[in-house]
């Protein structure tokens, strides 16, 4: 039987990826944190701080690094939604177009596209509120991979946030260990450690899964909870089926599944 460890007490604190239609959507727990706009308090460090990432992970895995940098946010439709589409792709700089599909009874645009070191998926729908939800997904393998999606990143939320559509993002750089599920934990700690105070705010365990969520002095802006200021989560989860663990760090919490 599993068993769940909540060493502070409260809900398990992440951001929380759905798939809704087949759609990636952000989820806000409002209740437990809130989410500090990175671009309002300082200025977007994406490739400094997915760089860090990247260390963590080469010390704590060995092979499978991938990077995966989720842009996402909201505003107010002034026109039709495809008219709105229209407006945000050519606000992000963005030459591909997106198509309306529908999925699961309701009509979304959807739309890639891609380089030789990484590719972005983009969604943008328009929910009861009367306002346009957008997530971009950009992931790249390898170091150059990393370095590729970090800039795009960076590239896209200037843009986006220039004519004023205020993202927000979220970086996740993976790796796969055949270490059992508590010895890379205790690996990967050590690692985050190493660079500078780390304290833990939020625990989830179980007999597969190890997340944490840390307030460090080295990761820059994150999100306000209940217990502090997060801005580093490691997840740790073991594929007893493959043999092999995977290792997340994220900043300043993880986007999607771990």
């Amino acid at each position: 039987m599993s068993k769940v460890v909540r060493r502070t007490g409260a809900a398990v604190i992440g951001l929380v990826v759905l798939a809704l239609c087949g759609a990636w959507v952000t989820v806000w727990n409002s209740g437990e944190w809130r989410s500090a706009s990175l671009q309002e308090k300082e200025s977007v460090d994406m490739m400094k701080r997915v760089q860090m990432l990247w260390v963590l992970a080469e010390l704590s895995g060995e092979r499978q690094f991938n990077t995966i940098v989720t842009i996402h946010g909201s505003f107010i439709a002034e026109g039709e939604p495809y008219d709105e589409v229209i407006r945000w792709r050519e606000a992000g700089g963005v030459r591909e177009s997106l198509a309306p599909v529908q999925e699961r009874g309701r009509e979304v645009y959807r739309g890639r596209y891609a380089t030789s070191s990484y590719y972005g998926d983009m969604l943008l729908f328009q929910e009861a509120d009367g306002r346009i939800y957008y997530t971009v997904k950009i992931q790249g393998p390898a170091k150059g991979g990393m370095s590729a999606s970090a800039q795009e990143g960076e590239r896209l939320i200037n843009a986006l946030s220039d004519n004023n559509f205020k993202p927000d993002w979220n970086a996740t750089v993976r790796t796969v260990t055949a270490a059992s599920l508590q010895q890379s934990f205790d690996r990967a700690e050590k690692a985050l450690r190493e660079w500078g105070q780390a304290e833990p705010l939020d625990r989830y365990e179980d007999e597969r899964t190890i997340s944490v969520s840390y307030d460090t002095d080295y990761m820059g802006q994150g999100v306000k909870m209940k217990q502090g200021h997060a801005n580093l989560q490691l997840a740790v989860h073991e594929n007893r089926e493959k043999g092999e663990t995977r290792i997340s760090f994220g900043t300043p919490l993880i986007a999607g599944e771990y």
